[in-house]
């Protein structure tokens, strides 16, 4: 069967209309890039692989983010993760980086590439001009990949940057999505977006999900519990760990967009996580009309955005299942695709 979104089933993702991809790319001028790493298979050989991994790049607008910064907004739903540039963001609600993804061991070899495509671009840094704040995510994809090995290069930051691009987004195994993991199935990229209205005037906000946590039994669609149906052997629990990253051209404040973040947390239970312990779980929201804007807003006007982020999550993390396709990887470890035909039946009753 061929890999395709949750929604071209006819499930239901909500009441909100998305957007002409129904993607993170639909919001105007938002560029990504992917780099997919994979070589090799049999049994693990630290430094040598077998490699599952890559790099994911997001560009809120294709400008100079560093000299056009973005208000920005950060949620932690749980602090088990190795990101960085969270606390910048969180005291200054201030985003001056492109937004990197990537697995665990390998943010600080991304955020080396990052560091020298932004010295490259803004020659001012260091001399006159403070040092920029980047943002790299990350989650452990160490059950399909060799992540000690560090595969993961400065250059492929750099060229997944340069790859970044507004067209049709591919999803599942693709860039940071890779070796990832979803409820012991295989896990990855997912995207979704929406269109909204606020007094008239049109608005889209988008999500970007990398998602890499939860158990089998956890795991819902449309309410119906198909985690619990599914007889699948599906190895070990997974590392832990979900990112999404939303865009929106909205004119929201960096409080807005914090209260924004908050609400993801809210998809995430519609698909059946409940941030376990082990699990580094955040959501940043950025608007992506740079700093200079005089006027948002009024918070009793964001209603309809908060809706659209909660569907948006839960349909970025499905999706991320729906497209993504059965990954074997180091020692034998297999992360199975969803079975898409046989839950189908389960939840037809109810919604199609």
């Amino acid at each position: 069967m061929q890999r395709k979104s949750a929604r071209s089933y006819g499930l239901w993702m909500g009441e909100l209309p998305p957007g002409p991809k129904n993607d993170i790319t639909d919001v105007p001028g938002v560029l990504v890039g992917h780099v997919s790493l994979i070589k090799g298979s049999g049994p693990l050989i630290p430094g040598k692989g077998p490699v599952r991994t890559g790099v994911t790049a997001i560009r809120p607008h294709p400008g100079n983010l560093y000299r056009q910064p973005c208000w920005a907004g950060i949620h932690v739903m749980n602090g088990f993760g190795k990101s960085l540039g969270v606390p910048y963001i969180q005291e200054t609600g201030v985003l001056n980086s492109p937004i990197l993804l990537t697995n665990t061991l390998s943010v600080n070899d991304a955020a080396q590439g990052m560091l020298s495509y932004l010295l490259k671009e803004n020659p001012e840094i260091g001399n006159d001009a403070r040092t920029p704040n980047l943002v790299v995510f990350e989650c452990d994809d160490s059950y399909l990949n060799d992540i000690r090995g560090r595969h993961v290069k400065p250059w492929d930051a750099i060229l997944a940057l340069n790859r970044a691009t507004n067209d049709l987004m591919l999803q599942g195994n693709i860039g940071a999505g890779v070796g990832m993991s979803l409820y012991q199935l295989k896990g990855g990229i997912g995207s979704a977006s929406r269109k909204v209205s606020i007094q008239g005037r049109p608005y889209l906000i988008g999500m970007l999900a990398l998602t890499n946590y939860g158990r089998l039994e956890d795991f819902l669609l449309n309410g119906v519990p198909v985690g619990i149906k599914l007889k699948i052997s599906t190895g070990g629990d997974v590392p832990g760990s979900l990112i999404l990253v939303g865009i929106t051209d909205a004119p929201l404040s960096r409080w807005q967009l914090n209260r924004l973040a908050t609400r993801a947390a809210m998809g995430v239970g519609r698909t059946g996580g409940i941030s376990r312990t082990g699990s580094g779980e955040f959501c940043l929201m950025v608007n992506t009309n740079g700093l200079s804007q005089e006027k948002f807003l009024d918070d009793w006007e964001m209603d309809s955005l908060i809706k659209a982020v909660v569907e948006l999550t839960a349909e970025s993390i499905w999706n991320s299942m729906f497209f993504a396709t059965t990954m074997d990887g180091r020692d034998g470890h297999v992360r199975k695709a969803l079975p898409v035909a046989e839950i189908l039946s389960w939840v037809e009753p109810f919604f199609l």
